[in-house]
């Protein structure tokens, strides 16, 4: 069986933890969205539990690396970022995001990230978090504080990373203990508790 994560550099071994270093940073997700599951608005508790759900997508993806696990991830991720964009999107504007808003991101995400379409849904949902991040900052950047600034560009240095250390990239080694995707992973969960935690 070839392992789903094959793009992300490191090598995969056999057995239950196929991507050690992968999947261990995949629970930075956990750690960020812990504290945001006891937040004050209803949009940061939800995000809170999108990244639980995110890092542990990703160590389902990355440990054992089945098709259930893929979509775990992908579909945990699709929903964390529709949150991280309507959550930005409402601050941007100054209103609270809707409860339908919120109610039907997660269905969304369990579509989009079926196999004919998570390779689109996914740029797609980043796309408009990295928008809405950014009607964010303009609209908002003196009034929000140094730190949703912060996490912006945290996560471009992890989205920098990932894309240099895929599989064949000028940044994979496949047996080295720091992986790019790893940092990416820390990076992108970082920026999820920069950005969202107020």
């Amino acid at each position: 069986m070839t392992h789903v994560a094959t793009g992300d550099c490191e090598r995969c071994r056999p057995g239950l933890v196929a991507q050690p270093v992968n999947t261990v940073s995949s629970l930075a997700f956990v750690a960020a969205g812990v504290p945001l599951v006891r937040g004050r608005r209803p949009v940061t508790r939800a995000l809170g539990w999108a990244a639980v759900a995110a890092g542990l997508g990703s160590v389902a993806y990355h440990g054992p690396g089945t098709a259930a696990g893929r979509y775990a991830h992908d579909a945990s991720l699709l929903a964390l970022l529709g949150l991280m964009a309507l959550d930005d999107g409402g601050r941007a504007t100054g209103r609270t995001p809707p409860p339908v808003g919120l109610a039907a991101i997660p269905p969304l995400a369990a579509v989009g990230a079926l196999p004919p379409l998570t390779e689109v849904a996914q740029p797609v949902a980043g796309a408009l978090a990295v928008a809405a991040g950014v009607a964010r900052a303009i609209r908002r950047g003196a009034e929000d504080g140094p730190a949703p600034l912060a996490g912006s560009v945290v996560l471009g240095a992890g989205v920098v990373l990932h894309a240099l250390g895929r599989t064949g990239g000028p940044l994979c080694e496949p047996d080295s203990r720091l992986q790019p995707h790893a940092a990416w992973h820390v990076a992108a969960a970082a920026a999820v508790l920069l950005r969202h935690a107020r």
